[in-house]
């Protein structure tokens, strides 16, 4: 925390102060005592100094310490799926984001899965990261959605938000109970008392809830999660939720909404189109290239328009990356493709071969003209064939230009230590 933030809020604290004992002061004992006001500036600015330094080390070298203080806290839930999704999400998004921000070499994340049967997750002190065991079970285990969910987390951790968060949001009278009590065990006093506020919304404010939405999108996309998880995200948690705010939604009750955000997503699909793949929010229609394509029944766990979402993030990237000139076809296990980019499966959905065939009448007939060669239209064994071959052709590109991966600049950067 900065010197004139500290001296404003001691200056703050210490009027508060004066303002209350004046209340029950006789009238005569009014005026400003400059002696006592100085004595208070100078404890809290003390207190907020002791702070940092407490805060500095559980977000660095005692952060380790702190996160057996958040587990012992929230307990260790062993469901192997949870746990093997958690593995898989966090070291694809930490990949994502040594891309462009090398610091998590230096701090990669701890994590777990957490006793807890809400809908939360959360970021702390150390990139000390936990999900909750309920975040799993109330998204069906839909790991693209889990990302985004993740993936905002880590904006906070990147961000440092955590850290100003304390600094910011700590009660006074926490602060002076912990100064006052000084010992060996700082540190773990201080995690303790921060233990018990983790997962609230006090550490959080709207620019940060908005900065994190924006680099989960980022982040998620880059580790090659669905395009459109985020809107279905936050369209599921509309649907759980309904007008009332709980668990996950609850964090961000006086920060952006979950239909603003479900929007922002909306629009980001759109965007990633290149303008050609729109989600109606009300209906579930999807539209494609200015056409209306298709919208999802309802199923047992998904509603058409969650269900619009992810399909259309699916589509978006087949233009985002220029893939609309490919072949749309339905492969052995019956999920419909445009080129390699799955776009959805076709396991309960009437008339599937009617979808297939409007969507590719859509690309072909629109200004995005697709190209369909005459012996790819012959059999599916011979789209899949080319498929697999364009797939190899890709996989050795991108091998030639691969950049390296988060465990591997981490034991680069452990090797010159």
């Amino acid at each position: 925390m900065k010197k004139s933030s500290i001296i404003r809020t001691a200056a703050s604290a210490a009027l508060c102060l004066s303002l209350t004992a004046g209340a029950v002061m006789p009238k005569q004992a009014l005026a400003w005592d400059w002696l006592s006001a100085g004595l208070a500036m100078f404890q809290v600015g003390a207190e907020y100094a002791y702070l940092n330094k407490q805060v500095s080390y559980l977000d660095n070298k005692g952060r380790d310490e702190y996160m057996g203080q958040i587990k012992n806290k929230y307990g260790v839930n062993t469901d192997p799926t949870a746990n093997a999704m958690l593995t898989r999400i966090m070291t694809r998004l930490s990949d994502a984001v040594a891309l462009t921000d090398d610091s998590i070499v230096k701090k990669p994340y701890n994590y777990f899965v957490n006793n807890d049967k809400s809908f939360n997750a959360f970021c702390t002190l150390g990139h000390n990261m936990s999900v909750n065991i309920g975040a799993f079970t109330k998204l069906n285990y839909n790991e693209d959605e889990l990302a985004f969910v993740i993936a905002h987390e880590m904006g906070h951790g990147q961000k440092n938000h955590p850290a100003a968060g304390v600094k910011r949001a700590l009660p006074l009278s926490i602060l002076g109970a912990l100064y006052a009590s000084q010992n060996r065990n700082s540190a773990s006093s201080v995690g303790a008392a921060l233990v018990t506020t983790i997962g609230t919304a006090k550490w959080v404010t709207k620019p940060m809830e908005s900065q994190a939405d924006k680099l989960a999108f980022d982040y998620a996309v880059a580790a090659g999660y669905n395009v459109g998880a985020g809107a279905a995200l936050w369209q599921h948690i509309l649907e759980q939720n309904g007008s009332k705010s709980s668990g996950f939604a609850e964090l961000f009750n006086d920060h952006p909404t979950s239909v603003s955000r479900r929007d922002n997503y909306n629009k980001k699909i759109t965007e990633w189109s290149k303008n050609q793949v729109n989600v109606n929010k009300e209906t579930g229609l999807i539209t494609v290239a200015g056409k209306p394509f298709y919208t999802p029944a309802k199923t047992t766990n998904m509603s058409p328009q969650e269900q619009a979402f992810l399909i259309a993030g699916n589509l978006s990237a087949v233009f985002h990356d220029g893939g609309q000139h490919d072949a749309v076809w339905t492969n052995s296990e019956n999920v419909l493709l445009v080129g390699e980019q799955p776009v959805m499966s076709l396991d309960g959905v009437a008339e599937a071969g009617t979808v297939e065939t409007r969507l590719r009448d859509i690309l072909s007939s629109s200004n995005v003209r697709t190209v369909v060669t005459e012996e790819i239209n012959d059999d599916n064994n011979s789209k899949r064939s080319t498929a697999k071959v364009k797939a190899e052709q890709k996989q050795e590109s991108a091998a030639e230009t691969k950049p390296m991966t988060m465990r591997q600049k981490l034991e680069a950067y452990k090797a010159q230590q």
